[in-house]
């Protein structure tokens, strides 16, 4: 299942040219940004793909409350990844 989905990953960042790619100063080579939303931390692709190198990030994405007492309490509702290529 992981490598499913590390495949179809991988090939969606090849792919996909949306309004995260930036150009690197003067090499002209493309920059590559993608989140994903998972109820549960993902891997993402860490390596060599084609001629970009990939790494991911794992961000939880919380919810915040505050009680009649000013305390705030977070909660973890789900998961970025956070994919780059460059």
């Amino acid at each position: 299942m992981k490598i499913f989905l590390t495949a179809a990953i991988v090939t969606a960042l090849l792919t996909w040219a949306g309004t995260s790619v930036v150009f690197a100063k003067g090499g002209g080579k493309e920059f590559y940004s993608q989140d994903y939303q998972f109820n549960q931390p993902m891997k993402g692709y860490e390596g060599q793909a084609g001629n970009y190198y990939c790494s991911y990030q794992r961000l939880p994405n919380r919810v915040c409350t505050t009680d009649g007492s000013g305390n705030e309490r977070c909660r973890v509702k789900g998961w970025t990844l956070r994919q780059y290529c460059y």
